[in-house]
């Protein structure tokens, strides 16, 4: 039984009774030939997992068709796929079977607020605005009288503010949209010094099965002894933390579970699991003026030695730290000669083994001392500013963008031509974080381990988390097996780093077993337990995470 709000308890939330839409008034598909026919790109995201299905296919436009989908899916026992932008590679949005929601009709800005308490902007939105037009809209100030929130005339300071804004997380792809990246919990370069998505939601309303709504704002609800209550009409729902321990590490693998923590949690990064976001603040910081930079080194162990330098200098305040190994600079001059924008990577020596990516905050008045300090310390690394690109136009800063875009694309190429001969062959790579302390080790393995079994590959990623994307490229089924085999090594590995399975992509359709390496069967069954009491029928997202009975 939930507690009563007379005593004041923080970790009680009573769920809103919604009017919904004629379910008939509702944009739709039904039947799979149609739905094949005419909307097959819902059946399918990046991960390329083969034979997603669906039955239905939504557009609502808002939060009321929302409702009016999920009740008469539920009085259906039909299960929903929530839809975004589709940009995962775990597979969490292919349906194989049911209802597909998609979030594409609800794109909408629908108000700029300010908060006194955190003295802070946020822009309040629906679930299926890309980040890119998030972007754009905040960089031009798009935004109207109708957008301001609690009477005040926010939009007027905001214009006036001479100051740009930004929303920092960066995932590589920028197609995403705001309630999948969400649902994912998602990061990127960026998450070095900004964290992932969770810090930056203020405030979200989230459908449940009942097509009840929950009105959560960051702060208002927290846990108690470990427990939350849900109180529905004619329904009280207790939801137990799981107790498990999660990594210090980055990390986006299965639920976020802390004794005392807030409600909001438990819905980010949940892969929706739960029910539907319908509508999200996010907060907005001062667009910082970073030069971006690139510098080389002849060997692997004096790059991470840079890396570890700019880690723990607090004054340059580095916005990234990224890494790119030797076998992706092979790549790189192969596509700089057909693509302009990577001309200069043909100008790049050859006993050059590694290249770190980095972008400094900076005044005109600072260049000087940044420039002496980087020049310290890439010499106490073997290397120096000479060895240094640095981006201070626009131009500049797009082919930055171009070469760390060109490998990952260069990767997805190879194995698109060894599709040909091998159908069933694809890339494996990894999402792994650990301590910082192991990053070194688990390098070496990784460099040992491959060579070892001669198989191709290619690294590159967020080295400043201590989280390196390593890519193998099976050249035929056997080495895919094989691959599989050392990927599965490689995440024990991590976990006795005291890292993650998956650091940024999540689980998916497609990691289950590396989320039983993680938390064990004990904690998988705990998470399991919650999505028991909060979708007993298992609606939502059926397959994500964990299998769903």
């Amino acid at each position: 039984m939930c507690a009563d709000v007379s005593q004041m308890t923080t970790n009680v939330i009573d769920a809103l009774t919604i009017e919904e839409t004629p379910f008939e008034e509702i944009n739709k598909a039904k039947g799979l030939d149609e739905i094949i026919s005419k909307h097959s790109d819902y059946i399918v995201d990046e991960s390329k997992i083969a034979g997603g299905s669906a039955e239905w296919l939504f557009f609502p436009t808002n939060e009321n068709e929302v409702i009016a989908i999920i009740h008469k899916m539920y009085e259906e026992k039909i299960p929903i796929t929530i839809s975004g932008g589709r940009t995962g590679i775990v597979g969490s949005a292919v349906p194989f079977g049911g209802a597909v929601v998609s979030t594409d009709e609800m794109k909408d800005i629908i108000g700029l607020g300010f908060d006194n308490d955190a003295q802070k902007y946020f822009v309040r939105m629906q679930p299926g605005i890309t980040l890119k037009d998030l972007e754009e809209i905040i960089k031009n100030k798009e935004f109207t009288p109708e957008h301001n929130i609690d009477g005040e005339d926010w939009v007027t300071k905001f214009k006036q503010d001479s100051e740009g804004y930004i929303f920092p997380i960066d995932p590589t792809e920028m197609t995403a949209v705001v309630g999948g990246a969400i649902a994912a919990n998602a990061s990127g370069g960026r998450s070095f010094k900004y964290g992932a998505m969770r810090p930056w939601v203020r405030k979200m309303r989230f459908v449940l099965d009942s097509g009840e709504v929950l009105d959560i704002t960051r702060g208002q609800y927290k846990a108690e002894n470990g427990v939350f209550c849900i109180r529905k009409e004619g329904e009280e729902m207790t939801i137990k933390i799981p107790t498990y321990k999660m990594p210090k590490a980055k990390n986006a693998a299965g639920l976020y579970a802390e004794p005392d923590m807030d409600l909001i949690e438990l819905f980010i990064g949940s892969e929706g699991i739960f029910g539907f976001i319908s509508e999200v603040d996010l907060w907005l910081i001062p667009k910082p003026n970073g030069l971006p930079n690139v510098m080389f080194f002849t060997s692997e162990e004096d790059s991470i030695s840079f890396v570890e330098k700019l880690r723990g200098d607090k004054e340059l305040a580095v916005e990234y730290i990224e890494f790119f190994d030797e076998n992706s600079f092979e790549l790189l001059k192969g596509k700089a000669k057909t693509n302009p924008a990577l001309a200069n990577v043909l100008t790049i020596p050859p006993e050059i083994k590694t290249a770190i990516f980095f972008e400094i905050p900076y005044t005109e008045d600072q260049l000087e001392d940044i420039i002496v300090k980087l020049d310290d310390m890439a010499m106490e690394c073997n290397s120096s500013i000479e060895s240094c690109w640095s981006a201070f136009d626009e131009v500049e800063k797009e082919n930055f963008k171009a070469m760390r875009h060109a490998v990952p694309e260069t990767v997805n190429g190879i194995i698109a031509k060894r599709k040909n001969e091998y159908p069933g062959i694809h890339k494996l790579g990894t999402d792994m974080s650990v301590e910082h302390e192991h990053f070194r080790e688990i390098m070496d393995i990784y460099h040992s381990t491959l060579k070892e079994h001669s198989l191709e590959y290619v690294m590159w990623g967020h080295i400043g988390d201590s989280h390196i994307h390593v890519n193998i490229l099976p050249r035929n089924m056997d080495e895919l097996e094989l691959g599989k085999k050392l990927y599965k090594k490689f995440a024990k590995k991590a976990v006795e780093f005291g890292g993650s399975v998956s650091a940024e992509h999540g689980i998916g359709k497609i990691k289950h077993e590396y989320l039983v390496v993680m938390y064990g069967e004990d904690g998988v069954n705990q998470m399991k337990e919650v999505k028991k009491v909060l979708d007993p029928l298992a609606l939502f997202n059926r397959g994500n995470i964990f299998e769903t009975a």
